[in-house]
Order: structure tokens, then sequence, then C-alpha cells
């Protein structure tokens, strides 16, 4: 089975045909910006599907989105750094145009499914996924699964409310948290304090100044109250930001570390680091739509999402 896989980031698009085997036959990753132009979301989208697909032949479509979907995993609810995106019927719409199954997931948990299948970790038991891009992005697998909630939209760690801040969020919001830890506020900080810096730079440069220590020990916050609230058996960290020149890996884990639960989970604590390869998500959502179509219901013997 090869699947047409799609990774639509806040700041990326990316696209591949993926192999039974895992292995990518074509790959293209260009800004998001430049496919969502003409404020038809759908169309836009088959478009873009349609101009990389010429020539290929596949048996399903695999989109992550970041945003919130519906429970059923069809429409996409809304999507907080993407303008137009909201209440988009995406599985029925390229299912009448391409005549392939079309599987709609959030962007990081095909980031996960790709995560836990590379690091060799059990089906069994809670996984947690953290990636800084853009915003936070947050994935949960219980048993293999990843958890939706009652209406399609756990897991949106990135939306705890910050008391005092007063920073608009892209969700409506005033105050989220990955205003303030995330890729976008990241991006604020170097407009507004180091504008003489490449953001490429800015912890290379900058890691010890005020903002950036501010900015790390948000990042931890959001890590550790995940682990306070689940206690997972593995927890998984990666994303855009933290693979930047100099960061301070060992500075977030050490805040972690603080913010984290005494005696438990802290003293079992064990964090993952990821590495942010470009073709990941792309490759997990073509792992997650074979195991959904598969009809994988059983999780005890090895991952599946």
């Amino acid at each position: 089975m090869t699947v047409l896989s799609a990774d639509i980031g806040g700041t990326n698009f990316r696209l591949g045909a993926v192999k039974e085997d895992g292995s990518i036959v074509k790959f293209e990753k260009i800004p998001t910006s430049s496919v969502f132009s003409s404020g038809s979301v759908l169309s836009d989208l088959e478009n873009m599907l349609r101009t990389f697909s010429e020539g290929l032949s596949f048996d399903a479509i695999a989109i992550g989105f970041p945003a919130t979907l519906n429970r059923e995993r069809t429409q996409v609810v809304q999507a907080p750094n993407i303008p137009f995106m909201e209440n988009v019927p995406v599985c029925e719409h390229l299912q009448k145009a391409f005549g392939v199954p079309v599987l709609a997931e959030r962007d990081v948990a095909f980031a996960l499914c790709y995560d836990a299948e590379k690091y060799h970790l059990p089906g069994k038991g809670i996984i947690c996924g953290v990636y800084f891009g853009t915003g936070i992005g947050n994935a949960i697998l219980i048993d293999g699964k990843p958890l939706t909630g009652r209406h399609g939209s756990a897991g949106e760690l990135g939306h705890i409310p910050v008391p005092g801040c007063t920073i608009s969020c892209g969700c409506g919001n005033i105050g989220c948290l990955e205003a303030v830890a995330g890729g976008k506020a990241l991006a604020r900080i170097q407009r507004e304090k180091f504008p003489e810096t490449p953001i490429g730079e800015m912890f290379a440069r900058h890691w010890q100044e005020q903002a950036l220590m501010e900015f790390i020990d948000g990042m931890a916050v959001a890590v550790a109250t995940e682990l306070n609230i689940l206690d997972p058996d593995q927890m998984l960290l990666g994303g855009g930001v933290l693979s930047m020149k100099d960061f301070p890996r060992a500075l977030l884990d050490e805040k972690i570390r603080e913010h984290t639960r005494k005696p438990l989970p802290w003293r079992e604590l064990n964090l993952i680091y990821a590495e942010d390869e470009a073709d990941k998500s792309v490759v997990g959502g073509a792992i997650y739509a074979r195991r959904k179509l598969n009809g994988r219901n059983k999780y005890e013997e090895d991952i599946a999402c």
C-alpha cells in the first residue's frame, strides 16, 4: 500500500508518497502560506495534492493538520495558525476528488506514531509527545491509540491558560501557554528584544538572557503539566525549537524536573529527545493510515496508531 501523506504545519507543508516499507518515493516541503492563498482551503488542498501526485499511484491519503478535528476525524474544526481553516469537511471532499480512503488527524499524532515506532516503545501504557514548533504540539497514545476526547480536542496542551498573560492567541483566547512558549512566541521575542540577531542564532547568542530563560521555563511548565496529570510511561520531546543551534537542552531538562511532582513521577522520569526529521510526520501519517485501514485494533504486540 502506497500512501500519499501530508503534514500541514503552521509554517511548512510537507508532502510525500510513502511505500509499504516506509521508503519515500517523492517528497516536497514548501511554506504553508504558499499553499493556502485563495481563501478556499479545500480547493487549495486538492490542487496541491493533484500537482504533487501527478504520475504517482497511491491507495490512500493521510493528512495531518495543526488543528482541532471532530471526534470522527473527518472535519477540521479550527486551526489557530492557518487562516480560513475552520469547519472544513476535508475527508468527504478529498475522497470524492481522488476516489481513495482519506484519513485526517492532528499532525502531531503522526509525529508521535513515527517516534513511537522509531524508538521501539511498547504499545501498552501511556506515551506522550510534546513538540515545540510554530506552537506547542501535543499527542497522547493510550495503549497505542491516539486520545481524542469527547469532542476530538484532547491534547491541546498549548492552550492551557497562563495567569497574568495578556497575549492574544490564534485560537481566539488570551494568554495561552503557546503564546509564551511556542515558536511564534520565540519570533516575537526576537523582534522585540534581539532584532539584530537572526532567529536561528537566538539560543547560541542569548540563551542566558532573561527573556529566553523565561521562554525555556514556559516550555518546561508545558511538559511538567502533562507529566503531573498523566504520569505517562514514556515522554517524548521534539520539534524545530529543540533542534535550533545550541538550544540549552540541559537547562530545559533541569527546569522540567524542577516543576515535576515529587517523589513521583520525578524520581523515575525518563525524557526521550526525538530527532527533528523533515519527513517524520509524512512517514508517521503513512504508518497511521495503514494501521487504521488494516483494522488493527489490538495493541498488545506492538505500537499501533
